[in-house]
Parts: structure tokens; sequence; C-alpha cells
């Protein structure tokens, strides 16, 4: 949840930017979670309860964020925005990068692959089912589960060829990638970086300096980042008071995740 979470508060400043600059000042006074981090914690949460209807928990969190006074307020895509308001009483039928987004929580979670693979497949299904949603959560889950188990780059991207055969290179991405709201257009890019850059701050540098949807790039990213190499100290407490301020209930289902699955 943690790298996500991080991945998204210092992407936030940057997601319409066009940046292409990886030396950009990695928190502002404007940096804040956005609709990734608050969903991530959303997923997060339903976890914690033993649920597996995410549905309601999606929805919830879209309510709790209304007239949000945040320096950068939930970006809610439009087509889930519109789903939300309207009760969730359909699954909708998005391939949108969302679904990756908010997905890595299931992977600290599942004691198996299996499990892992099942519950993405859940947390996708009430807002983006297409089959292309529903790959790219259970790619990005798989790939921060093998990462928590392998500490491997390159077991990590032998796990996301099974869904995406054709991964991209770092220096492809770097020259190709532009703005892209899907998840294959989006989780393929995200697992190169992860498993090409050295660190975490590095990962994220590099998603928020390629032009892109800057904070979920970081959020996918960070996600898997964060499970191959852990998110530094300084990070961590800089990505928790910028988001204490507005929304104290995501600090505390971080702390409440990391307490139960030491993640």
């Amino acid at each position: 949840m943690l790298g996500a979470l991080a991945g998204d508060t210092i992407g936030s400043v940057l997601e319409f930017s066009r940046n292409t600059d990886p030396a950009f000042t990695l928190f502002t006074a404007h940096s804040c979670p956005t609709d990734d981090g608050l969903l991530t914690g959303a997923i997060a949460q339903a976890l914690l309860d033993g649920q597996t209807d995410f549905r309601p928990y999606l929805i919830e969190a879209v309510r709790r964020t209304e007239g949000s006074a945040a320096p950068m307020s939930p970006c809610w895509g439009s087509g889930f925005y519109g789903w939300a308001l309207a009760g969730g009483t359909y699954d909708k039928d998005s391939y949108g990068n969302g679904a990756a987004m908010r997905v890595s929580p299931v992977a600290w979670v599942g004691r198996d692959e299996a499990e892992v693979l099942e519950l993405a497949a859940l947390t996708a299904q009430p807002s983006h089912c297409h089959p292309e949603g529903i790959k790219g959560a259970q790619c990005t889950a798989l790939c921060v589960w093998v990462a928590r188990q392998t500490r491997d780059q390159a077991a990590v991207r032998a796990a996301a060829e099974r869904f995406y055969p054709d991964l991209p290179t770092w220096d492809f991405v770097q020259k190709n990638h532009r703005y892209n709201e899907t998840c294959q257009g989006c989780v393929p890019d995200c697992v190169t970086l992860a498993t090409e850059c050295e660190s975490f701050e590095e990962t994220i540098r590099a998603a928020c300096s390629i032009r892109g949807d800057a904070d979920t790039l970081a959020a996918i990213a960070g996600a898997i980042s964060h499970a191959l190499h852990g998110v530094p100290t300084d990070i961590r407490q800089e990505t928790i008071a910028r988001t204490q301020p507005h929304y104290p209930w995501l600090v505390q289902t971080l702390a409440d995740f990391e307490a139960r699955y030491g993640a």
C-alpha cells in the first residue's frame, strides 16, 4: 500500500505536466494523495475488514472526499465518478489504468499466486471489468507478490510477461511513452521501470518524467518497487505528513494494514 500511496503523492503535482526532467523536487507544498492513493486505501480497508466485495468501499472513498480541501483534490476519472455517483449498481466495462493503480494491497494479503490473482480480479470487477482491466490488475498484483517472494527483478519481469509478452525496454519507454490512461498503455511500461531501476526513488523519478499520467504511473511502478526495494524512511515520513491533514483515515488504514500484514 505504501509504495502506491507514496508514488501517487509524489506524482500528484505532475499528473498533467508532461514532465521530462527526473530531477524534479520530490515533495512540494501541494503534494497530496489523489484518487489513486485513496482507492488503494479503500482496497486495503476492505481487506482489513475481511471483505472481498470491494464495490461499497470504492464508492465510499468517493463519498468521503466530496468537497475535499486538499491541495490536490481527487481527480476522479469521469467514467468512474459517474459510476460511483450512480451507486455502482452495474459492472463498468472499463480498461482504464485505475484497475492497476489501486490493486497492490491484495499482493500483501494473498497467501499464494492463485489467491492473489483471484483477489485482483475482484478488485477490478465492479468498475473495470473489461478483460484488459482485469489483466492490468492481475499483472500488477502478481508482480508485487513475486517481488515480495523473490526480490528479483528478472522474476518480476517474467511474471509480467505472462500477461504482456512484449515488455518494452527502458530506453523504448523513455523515448516513446506518451500520456495514456489505459491498463495496456501503462502497466507494461511500469513493470519495465520497476525492474530496470535500482531503487524506489529512481523508479518514482522515472515514472514521473516520461510525459505520462505521472501519479498513476508512479503508483503502479511504486507498488512494485516497494516490494523489490522498500520505501526509504524519508519518503515514507513525507508521504504521511502530506496525507494526515486531509485524509487522517487513510493514514490509519495504512498503519493498520502494515501492522497486520507487515507491508
